[in-house]
């Protein structure tokens, strides 16, 4: 695999793409506060712009993973995968993926410091930290 870079990656409330390919992104966030674990979060987004030039594969998978403190994968389901196709030839040319993805119910078993890695065919090119922190109620 060669240059593949990921440009962005956030957690965020929302996010949507319009019709001529731009992408909002709302509330981009670094952590989330929860009351005790293990605890379910309602609902979040994930958005992130993948770039690519010289693809050694003409099919190709995408994967998102989510590890804990304990790097013990979260269980997301369905896993999120992605199979993306590239002509052959256009394997030399440049092109880039936008991807919005909404999370329901995600359980976090402890506090601490979370990791979503991304992958390409098996291959780690990208990570974003994600902070679970304590509510404290007063």
């Amino acid at each position: 695999m060669k240059d593949v870079k990921v440009n962005y990656l956030h957690f965020c409330d929302a996010a949507n793409i319009d019709s001529l390919g731009k992408i909002s992104i709302l509330g981009i966030f670094g952590r989330i506060f929860l009351q005790n674990v293990p605890s379910k979060f309602p609902k979040f987004t994930i958005v992130f712009n993948l770039n690519f030039r010289n693809l050694n594969n003409t099919k190709n998978k995408i994967e998102l993973k989510i590890f804990d403190l304990n790097k013990e994968e979260l269980e997301i389901k369905p896993p999120i995968t992605l199979d993306f196709i590239v002509n052959e030839t256009d394997l030399k040319k440049e092109g880039d993926i936008n991807l919005i993805l909404d999370i329901a119910n995600l359980e976090f078993k402890n506090y601490g410091k979370h990791n979503l890695n991304v992958y390409l065919n098996g291959e780690e090119i990208g990570s974003k930290q994600l902070l679970i922190e304590e509510k404290k109620v007063t």
